[in-house]
Protein backbone atom coordinates (compact mmCIF):
# COMPACT_ATOMS: atom_id res chain seq x y z
CA UNK A 1 0.00 0.00 0.00
CA UNK A 2 1.20 3.21 -0.97
CA UNK A 3 2.44 5.35 1.62
CA UNK A 4 -0.11 8.42 1.11
CA UNK A 5 -2.37 6.34 0.77
CA UNK A 6 -2.09 4.09 3.71
CA UNK A 7 -1.70 7.42 6.27
CA UNK A 8 -5.38 8.62 4.57
CA UNK A 9 -6.46 5.03 5.72
CA UNK A 10 -4.95 5.12 9.21
CA UNK A 11 -6.19 8.79 10.18
CA UNK A 12 -9.40 7.39 8.98
CA UNK A 13 -9.44 4.13 11.33
CA UNK A 14 -7.94 6.70 14.19
CA UNK A 15 -10.59 8.72 14.46
CA UNK A 16 -13.39 5.56 13.82
CA UNK A 17 -11.72 3.89 16.60
CA UNK A 18 -11.45 6.73 18.87
CA UNK A 19 -15.20 6.98 18.52
CA UNK A 20 -15.55 2.89 18.96
CA UNK A 21 -13.63 3.22 21.78
CA UNK A 22 -15.38 6.13 24.10
CA UNK A 23 -19.25 4.60 22.68
CA UNK A 24 -18.25 0.88 23.82
CA UNK A 25 -15.00 0.16 25.88
CA UNK A 26 -12.12 -0.81 24.35
CA UNK A 27 -12.75 -4.19 25.56
CA UNK A 28 -16.25 -4.51 24.19
CA UNK A 29 -15.15 -2.90 20.97
CA UNK A 30 -14.23 -5.54 17.53
CA UNK A 31 -12.42 -4.58 14.62
CA UNK A 32 -14.59 -5.29 12.05
CA UNK A 33 -17.06 -2.31 13.30
CA UNK A 34 -14.28 -0.09 13.57
CA UNK A 35 -13.36 -0.69 9.87
CA UNK A 36 -17.39 -0.15 9.19
CA UNK A 37 -17.36 2.44 11.29
CA UNK A 38 -13.97 3.96 9.01
CA UNK A 39 -15.85 2.82 6.00
CA UNK A 40 -13.15 0.10 4.59
CA UNK A 41 -12.70 -3.04 4.67
CA UNK A 42 -11.39 -5.40 7.59
CA UNK A 43 -8.44 -6.61 5.18
CA UNK A 44 -7.75 -2.62 4.28
CA UNK A 45 -7.58 -1.92 8.20
CA UNK A 46 -5.18 -4.84 8.71
CA UNK A 47 -3.49 -3.56 6.30
CA UNK A 48 -2.60 -0.18 8.13
CA UNK A 49 -2.70 -1.96 11.90
CA UNK A 50 -1.65 -4.92 13.43
CA UNK A 51 -4.37 -4.65 15.63
CA UNK A 52 -6.30 -3.41 18.71
CA UNK A 53 -3.81 -2.65 20.94
CA UNK A 54 -1.82 -1.20 18.55
CA UNK A 55 -4.13 0.90 17.13
CA UNK A 56 -5.46 2.04 20.85
CA UNK A 57 -1.48 3.15 21.97
CA UNK A 58 -1.34 4.92 18.69
CA UNK A 59 -4.49 7.20 19.29
CA UNK A 60 -2.77 7.96 22.74
CA UNK A 61 0.56 8.58 21.20
CA UNK A 62 -1.19 11.20 19.31
CA UNK A 63 -3.71 13.10 21.41
CA UNK A 64 -1.23 13.07 24.16
CA UNK A 65 1.41 14.96 21.62
CA UNK A 66 -1.04 17.31 20.44
CA UNK A 67 -1.81 17.88 23.90
CA UNK A 68 1.56 18.61 24.89
CA UNK A 69 1.68 20.91 22.39
CA UNK A 70 -1.11 22.89 23.47
CA UNK A 71 -0.11 23.15 26.63
CA UNK A 72 3.90 24.09 25.53
CA UNK A 73 2.13 26.89 23.45
CA UNK A 74 0.05 28.42 26.02
CA UNK A 75 2.91 28.54 28.08
CA UNK A 76 5.56 30.23 25.95
CA UNK A 77 3.13 33.05 24.79
CA UNK A 78 2.01 34.09 27.77
CA UNK A 79 4.11 36.65 30.59
CA UNK A 80 3.46 36.12 34.43
CA UNK A 81 3.69 33.06 36.35
CA UNK A 82 -0.17 32.85 37.16
CA UNK A 83 -1.63 34.27 33.74
CA UNK A 84 1.03 31.19 32.16
CA UNK A 85 -0.56 28.56 34.55
CA UNK A 86 -4.36 29.77 33.89
CA UNK A 87 -3.58 29.53 30.41
CA UNK A 88 -2.12 26.44 30.64
CA UNK A 89 -5.01 24.86 32.59
CA UNK A 90 -7.61 26.43 29.59
CA UNK A 91 -5.69 25.08 26.92
CA UNK A 92 -5.01 21.59 28.17
CA UNK A 93 -8.65 21.80 29.09
CA UNK A 94 -10.02 23.20 26.03
CA UNK A 95 -8.10 20.41 24.62
CA UNK A 96 -9.92 17.28 26.00
CA UNK A 97 -13.39 19.48 26.00
CA UNK A 98 -12.78 19.81 22.08
CA UNK A 99 -11.69 15.81 21.48
CA UNK A 100 -14.69 14.76 23.61
CA UNK A 101 -14.22 10.68 22.18
CA UNK A 102 -10.78 10.90 23.20
CA UNK A 103 -11.98 11.89 26.91
CA UNK A 104 -14.82 9.69 27.11
CA UNK A 105 -12.05 6.98 26.54
CA UNK A 106 -10.73 7.93 29.91
CA UNK A 107 -13.36 8.20 32.06
CA UNK A 108 -14.46 4.73 30.38
CA UNK A 109 -11.11 3.53 32.19
CA UNK A 110 -11.73 5.29 35.55
CA UNK A 111 -7.87 5.96 35.54
CA UNK A 112 -7.24 9.04 38.23
CA UNK A 113 -4.98 11.51 36.54
CA UNK A 114 -3.52 12.85 39.64
CA UNK A 115 -1.91 9.14 40.44
CA UNK A 116 -0.77 8.50 37.06
CA UNK A 117 -2.06 9.05 33.71
CA UNK A 118 -2.21 6.38 30.94
CA UNK A 119 -0.03 7.05 28.31
CA UNK A 120 0.55 3.53 26.38
CA UNK A 121 4.54 3.37 25.29
CA UNK A 122 5.66 6.49 22.86
CA UNK A 123 2.56 8.65 24.87
CA UNK A 124 4.70 8.13 28.28
CA UNK A 125 7.46 10.99 27.70
CA UNK A 126 4.93 13.93 26.32
CA UNK A 127 2.97 13.15 29.37
CA UNK A 128 5.93 13.38 31.64
CA UNK A 129 7.12 16.88 29.65
CA UNK A 130 3.58 18.39 30.33
CA UNK A 131 3.72 17.62 34.14
CA UNK A 132 7.27 19.27 34.69
CA UNK A 133 5.82 22.51 33.15
CA UNK A 134 3.33 22.36 35.93
CA UNK A 135 5.63 21.31 38.68
CA UNK A 136 7.87 24.45 37.03
CA UNK A 137 5.16 26.80 37.33
CA UNK A 138 3.94 26.10 40.77
CA UNK A 139 7.66 26.11 41.70
CA UNK A 140 8.08 29.52 40.06
CA UNK A 141 4.20 30.14 41.83
CA UNK A 142 5.68 29.65 45.36
CA UNK A 143 8.78 31.38 45.25
CA UNK A 144 7.02 34.10 43.91
CA UNK A 145 4.55 33.44 46.73
CA UNK A 146 1.39 33.86 44.31
CA UNK A 147 0.74 30.05 45.59
CA UNK A 148 0.64 28.45 48.68
CA UNK A 149 3.48 26.57 49.94
CA UNK A 150 3.37 23.44 49.40
CA UNK A 151 5.34 20.32 47.95
CA UNK A 152 5.06 21.57 44.02
CA UNK A 153 4.64 17.61 42.68
CA UNK A 154 1.39 17.48 45.22
CA UNK A 155 0.12 20.28 43.86
CA UNK A 156 0.62 19.50 40.19
CA UNK A 157 -1.63 15.99 41.35
CA UNK A 158 -4.25 18.02 43.14
CA UNK A 159 -4.48 20.02 40.16
CA UNK A 160 -4.89 16.92 37.44
CA UNK A 161 -7.74 15.70 40.09
CA UNK A 162 -9.55 18.43 39.87
CA UNK A 163 -9.10 19.30 35.64
CA UNK A 164 -10.25 15.42 35.79
CA UNK A 165 -13.30 15.68 37.97
CA UNK A 166 -14.66 18.78 36.22
CA UNK A 167 -13.97 17.26 32.90
CA UNK A 168 -15.52 13.79 33.75
CA UNK A 169 -18.74 15.76 35.54
CA UNK A 170 -18.94 17.36 32.14
CA UNK A 171 -19.14 14.28 30.04
CA UNK A 172 -21.34 12.69 32.78
CA UNK A 173 -24.16 15.90 32.65
CA UNK A 174 -24.43 15.03 28.82
CA UNK A 175 -21.55 17.39 27.37
CA UNK A 176 -24.05 20.19 26.99
CA UNK A 177 -22.85 22.89 29.34
CA UNK A 178 -20.71 25.44 27.06
CA UNK A 179 -16.84 25.33 26.68
CA UNK A 180 -16.22 28.13 28.34
CA UNK A 181 -18.87 28.04 31.24
CA UNK A 182 -16.34 25.02 32.23
CA UNK A 183 -13.24 26.30 32.22
CA UNK A 184 -14.35 29.82 33.79
CA UNK A 185 -15.21 27.15 36.56
CA UNK A 186 -12.01 25.53 36.53
CA UNK A 187 -9.90 28.73 36.76
CA UNK A 188 -12.32 29.77 40.18
CA UNK A 189 -11.77 26.38 41.70
CA UNK A 190 -7.88 26.88 40.77
CA UNK A 191 -7.56 30.51 42.01
CA UNK A 192 -9.63 28.62 45.40
CA UNK A 193 -7.62 25.77 45.73
CA UNK A 194 -3.73 26.95 44.86
CA UNK A 195 -3.57 31.05 45.55
CA UNK A 196 -2.83 32.55 48.37
CA UNK A 197 -5.62 34.34 50.39
CA UNK A 198 -4.30 37.85 49.37
CA UNK A 199 -4.24 37.06 45.35
CA UNK A 200 -7.63 35.03 45.81
CA UNK A 201 -9.20 38.53 47.49
CA UNK A 202 -7.62 40.47 44.60
CA UNK A 203 -8.81 37.90 41.67
CA UNK A 204 -12.10 36.42 42.97
CA UNK A 205 -13.09 39.09 45.33
CA UNK A 206 -13.08 37.19 48.38
CA UNK A 207 -14.41 38.83 51.30
CA UNK A 208 -10.87 39.84 53.58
Amino acid sequence: MKEKRRSIYLHAVNEAAERIFAAKGVDDSRMPEIAAEAGISLGTLYGVIDGKESLYAGIHRIRIREFLDCICEASETIEGTLERHLAVLRSGSRYFLEHADFLRMHCREGNGWAVSFPTYGAGEVPWREGTAILQELFVRGIEEQVYVEDDPELLVRKMLALQQVELMHWVMRGMSTPHETVLERLEAQFLRAFCTLELQRVRVGQPA
